[in-house]
């Protein structure tokens, strides 16, 4: 055997004897090599940095994180180095007589062997110009630029260097790329946890990453042999090899918890091109989870109306940042890999506070103009087109309030008509709504919600109103600072749509007192029903948040008697009481200028900037909506009582049972119960109902 000495001066002679004119790039260096690395995956983590998803974005191979050489077991190193190279700690990067004996083949017109070291390995993978065509073994003049390359890398690298960007960097198996892939996909573990006859069988697989399970099983018991000097039942070898390399056909996708959210992030929010493999989110997945259940739990009551699915988006109001993003009922979904909320339906009238809006903001109404409600008919293309309210009933002259929060449709026609419809579909396409069509392909019947839209598109729309007319883009990375807002409508125009929303009285024209949409904070919300109630929406905000669901089919089939009320609302409601368990909400008055075409604005301000806060102050703790007494026959008349109470006393505030008078609100009151159904309201010194509670004596 040569010395170390006589090794590299046989190889200077035969690359200066054979000498090749070259222009090389210098090689990179160890850290540049690693901050290239780019894994097969990327990490998504929720608010508070817990891992939620992984999602594939490279389809060529499967690598995990960079392993530093401190990770590898000593078994991994000795096995490698015993199989590839065995004098790698000793060598300056080639073999010189093994190099000598190879070229000197070639010339001689055989072909040439291998006997390349680990660093010879690696400058091949670090230089294109240097692996073989054709799957052909490499020419004479490239394995003498191998071996330049080599002694350029070995001045610059240390061995550990190499070694560890050796097994980060090379192929095990199939699509397994590097030494972490390697262990996760074959043993489901870390490398740091590799045990001796795990490493054996990846050291095994680097020569010939695709041979046959008998193959590899004799070259792993071959190297255990020559190794260790250890026999070992070549059988048993077998069958845990089989296991092993099979067990990669199923390359575990951990964690998956939100693979919808994840594949959104990645197409939506402009990360195409990432380099950081990990994404803080701004997801909550505390919120995520709870408001699941609640989907899944709203829609399994509905299964005997048609109803199989459903969706959930949770926005806040200040930074547009996605709370929740539920797109389907999960594992029960017919469409489980569907997201449903990106996907495009009709809206049904969640679309009426954007035509009061704008006709607000052009000061062709206010919220006091008086429309009709009553039978209209609309010449079209098709023929005259006659719409209906949802219950087929006509009001009458009645409020612009009055027709929005109670979703009169005929009111909402006429609001359209007074507006360019050009105008209204670019007012839509502003708040970042996409794909619409031509105004004259939706006609007046755009005013229903004609318009296909997704969940998301619509929810953040929606929360323009909140953020007093200032749009923005929907943010998905945590910490990401809003980029541009562009004003949509004024404060004042805002306001009035999101007082009228939130407006109790007014709905109950359409609605009644009791639903789902009355909360004892405030909360601005529509609902709406798209054609033959096929959907159904509930979109609403508090002070805080802004949330928007969607109930129905993904099939489009029709569900049956469901509307947004019945349907979306008791997801919405559940979900902002679960937000606002700790937190208040009200609605801000606003300040606005003296001047006369502010006029109209400012009634409704000086009438109402209080209504929400003292909504929120003053509710019915007991009895509890919806409850059911019964009276006990065996306790004495005049000694059984039921205890109304309200979250703050108030003497200019008073109790009301079926409309008649009880008492001043400045104290709980006993009440005698007699069978029968009630009706306890709060009223203001003004008559006018700020909570309500419905309840039953039997």
């Amino acid at each position: 055997m040569i010395s170390y000495f006589h090794q590299m001066a046989s190889v200077k002679f035969v690359t200066l004897f054979l000498f090749f004119p070259s222009i090389v790039m210098a090689l990179p260096t160890y850290q540049e090599v690693k901050a290239s690395f780019t894994p097969s995956d990327i990490s998504l983590y929720d608010r508070k940095n817990e891992l939620i998803q992984r999602l594939r974005i490279r389809k060529d191979f499967r690598s995990e994180e960079w392993v530093e050489y401190e990770e590898f077991p000593k078994f991994l190193i000795d096995s490698v180095i015993h199989a590839e190279d065995k004098r790698f700690f000793e060598h300056a990067g080639v073999d010189g007589n093994a190099i000598l004996a190879s070229i000197f083949s070639g010339l001689k017109g055989s072909s040439i062997r291998g006997a390349s070291t680990i660093s010879m390995q690696l400058v091949t993978l670090l230089d294109p110009e240097l692996q073989p065509k054709n799957n052909q073994r490499k020419s004479i003049f490239q394995k003498l630029k191998q071996i330049n390359r080599v002694m350029e890398l070995e001045s610059i690298w240390n061995k550990e260097e190499i070694f560890t960007a050796y097994l980060n960097l090379i192929y095990f198996r199939g699509e397994l790329k590097g030494i972490a892939s390697a262990s996760k996909g074959l043993f489901r573990k870390s490398v740091s946890s590799l045990t001796p006859n795990e490493s054996y069988l990846l050291a095994a697989l680097i020569r010939s990453p695709q041979s046959p399970i008998e193959k590899v099983s004799k070259r792993v018991c071959a190297l255990m042999w020559e190794r260790d000097g250890k026999t070992s039942d070549c059988e048993d070898l077998f069958r845990f090899v089989r296991e092993s390399l099979f067990r990669n056909l199923d390359y575990p996708q951990q964690p998956s918890h939100v693979p919808l959210f994840a594949k959104s992030v990645f197409e939506l929010g402009g990360f195409n091109q990432i380099q950081n493999q990990k994404i803080e989110t701004s997801l909550s997945f505390i919120y995520q989870k709870k408001i699941e259940e609640i989907l899944k739990r709203n829609i399994k009551t509905l299964e005997n109306r048609n109803v199989k699915d459903g969706a959930v988006i949770v926005l806040e109001n200040k930074t547009g940042n996605i709370l929740v993003y539920v797109p389907n009922i999960g594992r029960e979904s017919s469409v489980s890999q569907l997201d449903l909320v990106r996907t495009k339906r009709q809206v049904g009238s969640t679309l009426k506070p954007f035509v009061y809006a704008l006709n607000f903001e052009q000061k062709k109404l206010t919220p006091q103009s008086i429309l009709s409600d009553s039978p209209i008919g609309i010449p079209v293309y098709q023929g005259i087109y006659r719409p209906l309210n949802y219950d087929k009933s006509y009001k009458g002259n009645v409020t612009v309030r009055e027709s929005l929060a109670s979703s009169l449709n005929i009111p909402a026609i006429r609001a359209l008509s007074f507006l360019d419809v050009n105008e209204f579909v670019s007012l839509l396409e502003n708040l970042g709504i996409h794909g619409l069509q031509y105004p004259e392909f939706y006609g007046p019947s755009l005013a229903l919600g004609a318009a296909d839209i997704s969940l998301l598109e619509l929810t953040n729309a929606y929360r323009m109103f909140a953020n007093g007319g200032m749009y923005s883009q929907i943010q998905w990375k945590k910490f990401e600072t809003n980029q541009s807002q562009k004003r949509i409508f004024s404060p004042q125009v805002s306001y009035m749509i999101s007082e009228i929303l939130s407006d109790r009285e007014a709905r109950s024209l359409g609605f009644g007192w009791d639903n789902f949409l009355s909360t004892s904070y405030f909360t601005a919300v529509k609902t709406g029903t798209s054609q033959d109630m096929r959907d159904n929406w509930c979109i609403g905000y508090s002070e805080h948040y802004t949330v928007g669901v969607w109930v129905g089919n993904p099939t489009g089939s029709p569900m049956l008697d469901v509307s947004g009320i019945t349907g979306a609302a008791p997801v919405w409601r559940e979900t902002m009481d679960l937000l606002h368990e700790s937190l208040s909400s009200k609605l801000h008055p606003i300040e606005v200028s003296n001047s006369s075409e502010m006029e109209p604005n400012l009634e409704i301000l000086s009438s109402n900037e209080n209504q929400i806060e003292k909504t929120k102050s003053f509710r019915i703790l007991t009895p509890v909506s919806g409850s059911i007494f019964a009276l006990d026959p065996d306790i004495p008349n005049g000694r059984q009582k039921i205890l109304f109470t309200i979250s703050s006393y108030d003497v200019s505030y008073s109790y009301h049972l079926n409309d008649a008078f009880l008492a001043n609100a400045k104290e709980p009151y006993l009440w005698e119960p007699k069978k029968g159904e009630y009706r306890l309201e709060i009223k203001d010194k003004d008559q006018k109902v700020v909570s309500i509670s419905l309840f039953e004596v039997r």
